[in-house]
């Protein structure tokens, strides 16, 4: 549904269009050139604020954070360093692709925070 505003809008650019080609009647391309131009900058508009919308970390990092503090407290807590796989899938959350998971994994992986011990098994280094 078009507004009345977004109508006279759209009667302004268009008239702006035809004296743009020193014509002083406004043709039908002109109105057709218009609408395009319009809903490029709506298309363009929605794909920018979908992707500002994405507040806070990545899916990866969010999942780092909560098995950080899962493994941190569990140390703390006396429970030992090793964790199983299936363990820390568990904490990734509900709803966590496998993908985002792997990429959760390297994360801590890479600066030896979390290292491969044996088949399917995790030594946590904090």
């Amino acid at each position: 549904p078009v507004t009345p505003r977004q109508l006279e809008a759209l009667i302004r650019l268009s008239e702006a269009r035809a004296r743009a080609e020193l014509r002083r009647v406004v043709l039908r391309s002109d109105v057709e050139d218009v609408i395009e131009i319009v809903q490029s900058g709506s298309d363009f508009q929605e794909q920018f604020l979908q992707t500002a919308v994405r507040k806070g970390k990545s899916k990866p990092n969010a999942i780092v954070d909560r098995l950080m503090q899962y493994m941190e407290r569990r140390v703390r807590g006396g429970g030992g360093r090793e964790f199983r796989e299936s363990e820390l899938r568990e904490r990734a959350g509900p709803g966590v692709s496998q993908q985002d998971f792997d990429k959760a994994l390297q994360r801590l992986n890479d600066p030896g925070t979390l290292t491969v011990s044996g088949s399917g098994t995790y030594m946590f280094n904090p």
